[in-house]
């Protein structure tokens, strides 16, 4: 069962460790009240001793004043990792000191609340607050904050949970289940490739270009040009041809034969050249690509 409540810590008690239990007891001090005063292991920085040695599980409670009365809201202190600033305190439990700014008046008083585990010298209570309150405090809630590096020193971090949220770790089963996801879409695009690939082939083999020509030509300028005419634009044959060609003043575009004799202009396939019949000047600029296969 838990020790009752005391005043002020024991100054005389090296530890409190139940032999049948198997475990340290934490006992509960209330009302502890000390006076600020110079320590020379911190090179002058003011402060004061804990009767014990406190433990470092966040419960200590440190308050400006004497008396029970004075433990309120407005009176207490917060606690820093650094030199104490302002109203705030800087706890070095493994020699049960608490230090104040530097600006606080030797004799202060403060009144402090906390649970004490024996004398501050004995070797029993280091191992204690440094090993079983830590080794106590993982198992059950997991909650000590890391300050630093978690170093498992080549030691396997075992029974680990599958992570959930961005910041979470994750199990060597989530990174296989991962890598065989990849692995498996890697193999499906590769096959989809491949499918892919094989059905373009026999179009390939089927559509092969072997020359392609861009031309652009005025029909009314040149020997053989006039306000109108009909005039051969370029040959294809022996192969097949492919005209892709634009009419720059008239603004039309196509592919192959166009027109009848009723249009404008009109391109005219023979079957082994192209023709282009024009009207006027304002359709006799063409420009064409050949392509022949």
């Amino acid at each position: 069962m838990a020790l009752p409540p005391i005043p002020i810590g024991l100054q005389c008690i090296d530890w409190r460790y139940d032999e049948q239990e198997g475990k340290f007891i934490p006992q509960e001090i209330t009302s502890e009240v000390h006076s600020v005063i110079e320590i020379p292991e911190y090179g002058g920085k003011r402060g004061f001793k804990l009767f014990e040695r406190p433990l470092d599980d966040g419960s200590i409670q440190v308050y400006k004043g004497n008396s029970n009365a004075d433990k309120i809201l407005e009176n207490r202190q917060s606690r820093v990792t650094s030199v104490a600033t302002g109203s705030q305190y800087f706890l070095a439990p493994r020699v049960g000191i608490v230090l104040v700014p530097i600006d606080t008046p030797i004799g202060s008083q403060y009144i402090v609340s906390y649970f004490g585990v024996g004398s501050v010298k004995n070797v029993q209570n280091d191992l204690y607050i440094e090993q079983l309150a830590l080794a106590e405090k993982l198992s059950r809630d997991g909650s000590l904050p890391m300050l630093g590096n978690l170093n498992a020193n080549l030691n396997k971090i075992i029974n680990l949970a599958a992570g959930t949220n961005p910041n979470d770790s994750v199990r060597l089963s989530q990174l296989t289940t991962v890598i065989n996801n990849l692995a498996a879409e890697v193999t499906a695009r590769t096959n989809a490739d491949n499918s892919i690939n094989g059905q373009l082939g026999p179009l390939v083999n089927l559509i092969k270009w072997v020359e392609a020509t861009v031309s652009v030509r005025d029909f009314t300028t040149g020997p053989q040009g006039g306000p109108s005419g009909t005039l051969g634009m370029e040959a294809y044959a022996p192969r097949r041809g492919t005209l892709f060609w634009r009419n720059s003043r008239a603004n039309i575009s196509g592919c192959g034969s166009y027109g009848s004799g009723s249009t404008p202009f009109q391109i005219i396939d023979t079957g082994s050249q192209f023709e282009f019949r024009w009207t006027s000047s304002s359709n006799a600029l063409m420009e064409w690509m050949l392509l022949k296969w």
